[in-house]
């Protein structure tokens, strides 16, 4: 197959109890399309990414999409994924590649998390001359985020920061005072987070 030949995929919501009222739609993708949207589910683990192409079925967001299995060669599977990016340890972070930042509880087994976007974020109060992004990025410049993957859902490099009480401290106060009132709606009431993880698109060949 080549890479550019185009799938016939169907979609719908992943609603189980409400199958049958679903609405299908349908949405032609070349072959690299589909595997990037697999990836999204199995990153670049051959094994999975092989069972899901000749099984006929993805979930994406809130979606299943399906089409009629089919296998792959080798050559033809590697030539695609050489167009995708790899995991990259060695990457450093930057903060002015930094697009948002997800802050984590220490809940068990599944922690609280929200989303802080630049775009909000950035955005400084009245009569303030930081922003409480700016601040975000003030932490991560004291101590390196340790790098932990490549995103193929989020097309980003992901970073995590732990937390010292200080920083959660700060955190606190720099809130308060630089936080928009949709960041400070976002954060709620919940204030004690442990690690932040910083996601940092990273530009493709492709995109370039």
């Amino acid at each position: 197959m080549k890479a550019d030949e185009v799938i016939q995929v169907k979609f719908s919501e992943d609603l189980a109890q409400f199958a049958e009222l679903r609405p299908v739609r349908r949405q032609p993708m070349t072959l690299r399309e589909l595997v990037g949207l697999v990836l999204t589910s199995t990153g670049k683990n051959r094994a999975r990414l092989r069972a899901h192409l000749e099984s006929g079925n993805c979930p994406y967001n809130i979606y299943r999409y399906w089409w009629q299995g089919f296998t792959i060669d080798d050559a033809a599977l590697e030539a695609i994924l050489a167009e995708f990016p790899d995991p990259d340890p060695a990457r450093a972070f930057r903060a002015e590649d930094c697009a948002w930042v997800s802050l984590f509880d220490a809940q068990e087994p599944t922690p609280h998390s929200v989303v802080i976007e630049k775009q909000e974020a950035a955005r400084r109060r009245w009569f303030r001359r930081q922003s409480f992004w700016d601040v975000l990025m003030e932490l991560a410049s004291r101590r390196p985020p340790v790098y932990l993957d490549y995103s193929y859902y989020h097309r980003a490099d992901l970073y995590r920061l732990e937390l010292s009480p200080d920083d959660l401290a700060r955190l606190r106060q720099e809130g308060r005072r630089l936080a928009t009132r949709r960041v400070l709606d976002c954060l709620g009431r919940r204030a004690d987070w442990v690690r932040l993880e910083l996601a940092c698109p990273r530009r493709t060949a492709r995109q370039s």
